[in-house]
């Protein structure tokens, strides 16, 4: 377990308590970790999701996908294929 000291303003954590939001945790450092957690699995998904979109324009997975179409259109199509 690694201890660091934070800030946080006074406006935020009156909402949390107003909200009841510290309840839901053992203590301000769950809270704390737990946030930080979700905010990980958020930047995750959106890194991955940037990645899939540059590779839909990069020519060599274009080519991949094209040529993979092309080896399967007779599987794909196989209603016609007789």
């Amino acid at each position: 377990m690694l201890r660091k000291t934070i800030s946080i303003d006074e406006h935020l954590y009156l909402e949390l308590e107003k909200e009841g939001v510290l309840e839901h945790f053992k203590n301000f450092s769950d809270l704390v970790s737990n946030s930080l957690q979700k905010t990980i699995e958020s930047i995750k998904k959106e890194n991955y999701r940037k990645q899939i979109e540059a590779m839909a324009s990069d020519p060599l997975v274009l080519a991949d996908i094209e040529e993979i179409q092309e080896d399967f259109k007779y599987a794909d199509d196989e209603v016609h294929a007789f």
